[in-house]
């Protein structure tokens, strides 16, 4: 299968779903929002095409730029790639996030007359809470701080003890304006036990302790399942694409009625939406065979948009189903992580030049790479990138089965 149409089967699932669910909701406000964030979005996909090959003409000129040692033997294996090319899609999502914050201030309808009408009068104004702006602020803050970390340690080369505290940093800003609540709701199962547990259970400093628990996970967990041409950015689109979709669906049902928690999937979305595009205009240049690397700019940036979507969407726990390959890989990886048992600087599997073949080391590293061919056999590195991330949608799939059929029951 060529590398277009895997390309495109990939956007078609990703986009898709969460475009059917889009038609389910009725709220013709909420639905103009929508739209007007994923035309913003469209742009932002667009703007990544274009400037990725720029940051990664500028970032191999100042020699930020490495060998694919999957191919290593080989002459793609000699040739240098551009790091550090996740500085074009952090920078264009952070572009339209601010872009969509603008638009967020008129009515849609409104705009879309003014525009058809040449620019004649002026578009109705809409209130926006000064809470969303303080949440929505913060976010654009948490992320760009944390792609000027990423694009630090590309640089730098921070060491790895060091990189894993960068989050508690990052993250400052979105504890410092949080305004959410900082309870949760107990499982009935528990509550129903007769042990006195409360059916919300207020937690205080403790749940802002677990906000900061939460985003040192994803931004780590998308850095450490890597190594393979596409597979950062693919688990990402995935994920994203995923979220859109369970908020879409949220919105369309039981949240729709609820103000509090409808915003909070909204909120979510306009998140999801740019970085999903922008991510897919990554893969353009990103998938096998790679001709730029992500760079930890990028794994940043991702793993803290992700988070902050499930946190100020409130969904935290569906959040790390859909996760649940980053889960495995990070705690299957903690004897390495460790060092418990040697952990060597790129943890990769052994490249056959002679079959083009991939195969687990002697010793095979302890991740989620190496046991998919320990599991199913030598493959060759595209091959291994669309087992893994097959794992990934398999994974979201059961996620939402999980979410939907324990749904009134478990909480």
């Amino acid at each position: 299968m060529s590398r277009a149409v895997q390309l495109f089967i990939l956007g078609l699932l990703g986009f898709g779903l969460p475009a059917w669910a889009f038609t389910l909701i009725e709220d013709t406000r909420v639905m103009q929002l929508i739209v007007a964030c994923a035309l913003v979005s469209l742009a932002g996909f667009f703007g990544t095409v274009y400037v990725v090959p720029k940051v990664a003409y500028k970032t191999q000129a100042r020699g930020i730029c490495g060998k694919d040692l999957n191919k290593k033997g080989t002459p793609e294996g000699e040739k240098p790639i551009p790091e550090a090319a996740g500085l074009a899609p952090g920078c264009i999502f952070l572009l339209c996030v601010i872009c969509f914050e603008l638009l967020h201030y008129y009515d849609i309808g409104s705009l879309a007359d003014y525009v058809r009408s040449g620019f004649k009068g002026s578009p109705k104004t809409e209130s926006i809470s000064d809470a969303w702006v303080v949440d929505y602020n913060a976010a654009l803050a948490t992320i760009g701080f944390m792609l000027f970390l990423g694009f630090s340690d590309d640089v730098l080369d921070i060491r790895w003890r060091v990189k894993l505290v960068l989050p508690l940093f990052a993250s400052l800003p979105l504890l410092v304006a949080y305004s959410g609540g900082t309870g949760i709701a107990v499982p009935k199962p528990l509550v129903g036990l007769g042990l006195g547990i409360p059916p919300y259970l207020e937690l205080g400093v403790l749940y802002k302790v677990f906000m900061v628990m939460l985003t040192i996970f994803c931004t780590n967990s998308i850095n450490i399942l890597a190594g393979v041409n596409g597979l950062e950015a693919g688990q990402t689109f995935i994920v994203a694409c995923a979220v859109l979709l369970h908020n879409f669906l949220a919105v369309a049902g039981w949240a729709g009625a609820t103000p509090a928690v409808r915003d909070g999937h909204l909120f979510s979305s306009y998140l999801m939406m740019p970085l999903a595009a922008t991510t897919f205009g990554l893969l353009v240049f990103n998938w096998y065979p790679s001709r730029v690397f992500v760079g930890d700019t990028f794994t940043y940036f991702a793993g803290m948009t992700i988070a902050v979507a499930g946190i100020l969407g409130h969904f935290s726990e569906t959040l790390l189903l859909f996760l649940l390959p980053q889960v495995f890989n990070f705690v299957y990886s903690l004897p390495q992580l460790f060092k418990i048992v040697p952990c060597p600087r790129h943890r990769l599997p052994v490249f056959d030049p002679v079959t083009g073949l991939l195969r687990p080391k002697d010793a095979p590293d302890w991740n989620l790479v190496n046991l998919t061919l320990q599991l199913f056999g030598r493959c060759n590195e595209n091959a291994l990138c669309v087992r893994v991330l097959m794992f990934q949608v398999a994974s979201c799939a059961l996620a939402f089965g999980v979410r939907y059929l324990l749904q009134g029951h478990y909480k």
